[in-house]
């Protein structure tokens, strides 16, 4: 860390690189937008999403979105344990992304299984859906135990 500021390198624990992530010049996005046109072009890429993933195209319904290793520390099994009161009470989609244990992979696909128009889990490493969710989600769940 000393190190790190001595030499004038600085960043964001966990950042993303701005210029890969940047919306107005993705290539994995659907549509890019900036911020005029932010309100169309977040709508355009979540239908796409939506198809991408096998969704019903709804740009009205409330999209969750998570993406990380599937990891204790991240929780995702408390994520996967509130998926059903979520679902069954509310009209929303959620999309899992993300590679880890085993048994986390395993729960991400039965809740899969167990709401199928609502809810996609992906259980391996893809890099372009990880671009697509951020651009078309309206919630991105972070989950940790610290």
């Amino acid at each position: 860390n000393n190190i790190m500021r001595l030499t004038g390198i600085t960043g964001i624990v966990n950042g993303m690189d701005v210029s890969e992530w940047d919306p107005t010049k993705d290539k994995f996005l659907a549509v890019n937008y900036d911020v005029t046109t932010a309100l169309e072009g977040k709508a355009l890429n979540k239908e796409a999403l939506q198809a991408e993933v096998g969704l019903p195209v709804d740009r009205k319904v409330p999209l969750v979105a998570f993406i990380g290793r599937l990891e204790e520390q991240k929780g995702p099994d408390v994520m996967i344990a509130a998926i059903p009161d979520i679902v069954k009470d509310e009209d929303v989609q959620i999309v899992l992304l993300g590679t880890g244990k085993k048994k986390f992979e395993r729960l991400l696909k039965s809740v899969e299984e167990k709401f199928p128009g609502k809810v996609r889990a992906v259980v391996r490493f893809n890099a372009p859906l990880a671009h697509q969710m951020m651009a078309g989600a309206d919630v991105l769940a972070v989950t940790s135990r610290f």
